[in-house]
């Protein structure tokens, strides 16, 4: 019986406790870079929610699944995504982004109502392209159709959106086909010690193809060592986020320059991967393949041009190769390659 008791009061005083950080503005937030390791940038950064040390609530995830039980979820994230807008203003110049929480939950809050991240960033020199809705939600989408329509709400406005904890939680793969997020956020499960796991590499590979197809970012979470950041670069991810690069600070960090290129030479040699650019031709292809010593099944090319990339499996492109193997030498191969990949 006391343990029951000692649990019912351990509850009441987290909702106390959620109550009076909301009323009295005592919740902050970091920042964490999300890197464009191929150019060398930073993208811009996801808004993680920050509270004081508490005895009863132990995570942000704890913190906004309170807010959900209590009807206080709206209020929650309306105060986080304004709060994380004020402070990341005067860091964020005019090509990076701001990834925010948004859950899905949040439309069956009776406070509900959209249009307010729009009426924030009027008073800021931020626009709505510079805004990432982040679904962080780990369960199911209990009314699909009905935060599709949230979604497409925003969009016309100009937002963007991300599905966090891909390969983990609530994110099937119906709920991102019905969704056509912009970024894939791989979740850190699949991340972790990826270099010693090919199980982890197939799935990744796969993730790599379903982003490329629907024309979506794809950014691996949960970077935290040099050897997964270099096997993340020999398979060809570009956009990385993790604590190898910074941890979630205010204000926000800086990504030391030297963090963006990976110096183990094993991982990035062991796939190296096959880059079509708009000069190359079927013999260099050739030249490359008769060099090339990493896995065929398992491997990602890329189409790179100035005004295109789309990633495929290395075996299509031999698939064309073979196909097309009157092709005359010398001739540049991007053109055919992606009408035969689209085909």
């Amino acid at each position: 019986m006391s343990v029951i008791g000692e649990t019912k009061t351990a509850t009441e005083h987290a909702k106390q406790q959620l109550l009076h950080w909301l009323n009295h503005r005592k919740l902050s937030m970091h920042f964490q870079p999300i890197v464009h390791t191929a150019q060398k940038t930073i993208q811009g950064y996801e808004a993680l929610a920050r509270f004081p040390r508490s005895d009863y609530i132990s995570s942000p995830v704890e913190l906004f699944q309170l807010a959900d039980e209590m009807d206080q979820l709206f209020y929650l994230e309306k105060h986080t995504r304004e709060l994380a807008i004020e402070l990341i203003e005067r860091y964020l110049n005019p090509q990076q982004k701001l990834w925010v929480n948004l859950s899905p939950n949040v439309i069956h809050d009776k406070a509900f109502t959209p249009g307010f991240t729009h009426s924030v960033i009027e008073n800021t020199n931020l626009t709505a392209r510079q805004i990432v809705f982040e679904i962080t939600e780990q369960s199911a989408i209990k009314d699909l159709d009905s935060f599709k329509q949230l979604l497409n709400h925003y969009r016309e406005q100009g937002f963007t959106v991300a599905i966090d904890d891909v390969g983990a939680g609530y994110s099937s793969l119906q709920a991102i086909s019905e969704i056509k997020p912009d970024y894939l956020k791989v979740d850190r499960s699949l991340i972790t010690n990826i270099q010693h796991s090919s199980e982890k590499q197939f799935m990744l590979e796969a993730l790599q193809h379903i982003s490329s197809k629907m024309g979506s970012t794809l950014i691996a979470e949960g970077v935290e060592t040099e050897t997964e950041f270099a096997k993340l670069t020999a398979m060809g991810v570009e956009m990385m986020q993790g604590y190898y690069f910074a941890k979630p600070t205010y204000p926000p960090l800086e990504v030391p320059y030297h963090l963006l290129e990976p110096t183990d030479v094993n991982y990035k040699d062991d796939g190296a991967k096959l880059i079509v650019s708009s000069t190359l031709t079927f013999q260099d292809f050739y030249l490359w393949l008769s060099q090339y010593t990493g896995p065929i099944d398992r491997q990602l090319a890329t189409i790179k041009t100035e005004k295109i990339q789309v990633s495929m499996p290395l075996q299509e492109v031999i698939r064309f190769a073979a196909y097309s193997n009157g092709s005359s030498p010398s001739k540049p191969i991007w053109r055919e390659l992606l009408q035969w990949w689209r085909s």
